[in-house]
């Protein structure tokens, strides 16, 4: 399930994470089946895995610090699975194919997880942040600074290998097939920053300053049928006209920004944090599902490399905030149009009150009133609820645009988001699909993979460039081979 070093330390000698070993051999191997077959399974515990305790020397803490595994997920999903047979060609026995498998796999060695599920259990989060601390390399300390803290937060994973190949001379010789997959539910980074912070004080400053200018609201008025004419007669002229809007910036904070499944970054006001939904940043549409971009890659697909950014990818992501800010705030305006008195003793006025979103969508309240008597203009109201709509969004876009000390927020989560991309590109390695296997970015530690004719997959493999003994992690790895021949 875990291979690999973290700080120095080599994961595969620690006994809460060992894998499963099968070998078929004669004569018959220590801990074998038989000579003929062998099988081996480890069903995982979250609570075994997450009580590893291990010190790493310079890294701080433990091994518990770096790697956080979900507790309230299904533990079945985690198992190690491996099975060797010395007939090992399906063509004389479907059950002889070699396999080594871990992660969301089950008991007959297949891969446990449907791509259709729509809530995929968690793996769990590695806390990058206490890695690149002890990291060095271009834009690390910068990002360091830049952030109080980076989690990669790991969907279900796995990854399978299977080897179908002839062992026994006396049946025939046939070509190895290999076939190898994995499973990756989804990666979400998640970077903790006081630039968040000052984004929302930004926002404190700028938002209760909003105001709508009242002549274009009366240009808006006088040229609806009926209601323009009879304002000007009734004596309620532009001068007695009054709008407002205000901003619940209270409640700003209280989902995430914007709270959808599919979004390439999402802002927690309140928390300080955002989230990059990584499949949907490098091109994965949605599906309401695991994800398929991230399971239709080749071998040695590195994230930010080989599956690159799009172009201007930081901006681009500042300025969709900006827009999914005022998808916001569509709910949070509330926009009240005022001139004379709707109430007491023949009354004459006008009172149109509502969201943003409710003038935009013509679910504004609308009330005028002509010497007492009520006046009903019905159909008449739609084209100036939409406009004063319009006006409102308008007068919001700018306002936000134009402000210093919102850009001056907004430039630093773009400077943010470009150096971490960068470090992502050039020193914090992502492998998806990773095999011993030359096409593709291949990490060093699939390189180093011994005898020739072994066959390694591993869902995902995180490596700090240059710096092998600090993070060398594979994640759901399965291993087949070498099969030789016997008399």
């Amino acid at each position: 399930m875990l291979s690999g070093q973290i700080g120095g330390a080599d994961l595969d000698v620690i006994a809460e994470v060992n894998g499963v070993h099968a070998q078929a051999f004669d004569p018959i191997a220590d801990g074998a089946d038989s000579i003929s077959q062998d099988l081996k399974t480890n069903p995982l515990t979250v609570e075994a895995l997450s009580a590893i305790n291990l010190n790493l020397g310079g890294l701080s803490g433990a091994l518990t610090t770096i790697l956080d595994f979900a507790t309230a997920q299904d533990a079945g999903v985690l198992n190690e699975y491996a099975y060797a047979n010395e007939n090992a060609q399906s063509a004389n026995n479907p059950d002889a194919p070699e396999v080594g498998g871990a992660g969301a796999v089950g008991n007959d060695g297949t891969i446990a997880l449907s791509v259709d599920d729509p809530n995929p259990p968690a793996l769990g989060t590695i806390n990058l942040y206490s890695i690149l601390e002890q990291a060095t390399g271009p834009g690390v300390a910068q990002l360091v600074d830049l952030i109080a803290g980076l989690n990669l937060d790991i969907g279900a994973v796995a990854g399978l290998a299977r080897l179908d190949y002839v062992c026994d001379t006396a049946r025939g010789v046939t070509e190895e097939t290999v076939d190898r997959d994995y499973l990756l539910a989804y990666l979400n980074l998640i970077i903790e920053s006081n630039l968040v912070g000052d984004l929302v004080s930004a926002l404190n400053v700028v938002l209760p300053s909003l105001t709508i200018s009242t002549d274009a609201v009366w240009d808006l008025l006088e040229a609806v049928p009926l209601l323009g004419p009879l304002l000007l007669l009734s004596a309620l002229g532009q001068g007695a006209l009054d709008v407002t809007a205000t901003v619940d910036v209270s409640q700003l904070t209280a989902l995430p920004i914007p709270n959808t499944e599919n979004a390439a970054l999402q802002a927690d006001l309140a928390a300080g944090t955002i989230t990059i939904d990584v499949a949907s940043l490098l091109g994965g549409a949605y599906t309401g599902a695991i994800s398929p971009f991230l399971n239709e890659l080749s071998p040695n697909t590195r994230l930010f490399v080989d599956a690159p950014l799009p172009t201007n990818a930081a901006a681009s992501l500042v300025d969709t905030l900006v827009d999914d800010l005022i998808e916001r705030l569509k709910d949070l305006v509330t926009v009240t149009v005022r001139a004379g008195s709707v109430s007491g003793i023949l009354p004459t006025g006008l009172l149109i009150e509502g969201s943003l979103r409710d003038f935009l969508e013509g679910g504004a309240t609308a009330r005028f009133v002509l010497a007492g008597i009520p006046v009903n203009l019905g159909a008449l109201l739609n084209p100036l609820l939409g406009g004063i709509g319009d006006l409102v969004e308008t007068t919001l876009s700018t306002l936000l645009n134009d402000s210093g000390v919102l850009q001056t927020a907004l430039t630093g989560i773009n400077g943010l988001l470009s150096v971490l991309f960068d470090v992502l590109s050039g020193v914090l390695a992502l492998t998806v699909n990773a095999q011993n296997n030359a096409s593709g970015s291949m990490p060093n530690y699939y390189a180093a993979i011994t005898p020739e004719r072994r066959y390694d997959v591993s869902a995902l493999h995180l490596e700090v460039l240059g710096m092998l003994n600090l993070l060398n992690l594979a994640v759901a790895r399965g291993s087949v081979g070498q099969n030789d021949f016997r008399a």
